[in-house]
């Protein structure tokens, strides 16, 4: 495991400042921004499936659901790899995803909460990581909207500033993951409610109330601007402040349990 956890963080640290180095000098070789990433996510897949595959995949625990999430969302932007608005963003996922890697070889794999063979705590899980992944995409694009628009505001430009995407397309991108990650919320939530006895059970109630608290500002975002055509910086705000919420409810008693009292 070692070995495989040296050779991800090596490809997701090259992978890092190959696009760092196109940001800064718009220029380097294009196969190996593509290749790289593909390897790291590739090489990122297959550590977690050993890590997890130790214990029979029977525990999860805080480091490996960071690393899972940020597989997610290397994922997602080497599927959008085309795409200028994330462009970026790429660098900082990476990075957060190398770290993640890291993390892993400090912790037990027997750490966490244990699955027990429970299927649907199984999709439950998946699906609330996921809808993470996405949300946290789209809250990084939320950021780099909030960027955008002061230096629009202030008539500043810099040598990143120049080659980030239009306003109106990271946007677009913006509302367009925020909308699926939403969706993709609900449906955890909905399969919580499914699959697991009582959601609202000692230990789990907050996250429950906290998440479901978070799909609701989400939803009101998208509502008001799928729906309504309201846009502007309160709504992506709003978007941010349900990030952290729903960033609370999903690790906040985890870190606590496997960090805070294992210690």
């Amino acid at each position: 495991m070692l070995i495989l956890l040296l050779i991800t963080l090596l490809l997701y640290l090259a992978s890092a400042i190959v696009l760092w180095r196109r940001l800064a000098y718009r220029a380097g070789p294009l196969l190996w921004q593509q290749l790289l990433p593909f390897a790291a996510v590739l090489s990122h897949g297959l550590l977690l499936w050993q890590y997890l595959s130790a214990d029979d995949f029977d525990h999860l625990n805080i480091t490996s659901s960071l690393s899972s999430v940020a597989f997610f969302l290397a994922l997602l932007s080497l599927v959008r790899h085309n795409r200028s608005g994330g462009l970026l963003l790429r660098p900082v996922i990476y990075l957060f995803a190398a770290v993640s890697t890291v993390l892993l070889l400090a912790t037990p794999v027997n750490w966490g909460a244990s699955l027990g063979n429970n299927y649907g705590l199984a999709i439950h899980i998946v699906l609330s990581l996921i809808a993470y992944a996405v949300l946290l995409l789209a809250t990084l694009y939320a950021v780099q909207l909030l960027y955008l628009t002061y230096l629009l505001k202030q008539h500043k430009v810099n040598a990143v500033a120049s080659y980030l995407p239009p306003l109106m397309t990271v946007e677009r991108y913006f509302f367009r993951l925020l909308s699926t990650g939403t969706l993709m919320l609900i449906a955890a939530l909905i399969s919580g409610f499914i699959f697991l006895d009582n959601m609202f059970v000692q230990g789990q109630s907050h996250k429950t109330i906290l998440s479901s608290v978070a799909a609701v500002i989400y939803l009101a975002v998208v509502y008001l601007h799928g729906v309504r055509g309201i846009r502007g910086r309160g709504l992506v705000i709003a978007s941010v402040v349900a990030s952290v919420i729903l960033t609370i409810a999903y690790f906040g008693s985890r870190f606590v349990k496997d960090i805070l009292l294992a210690a």
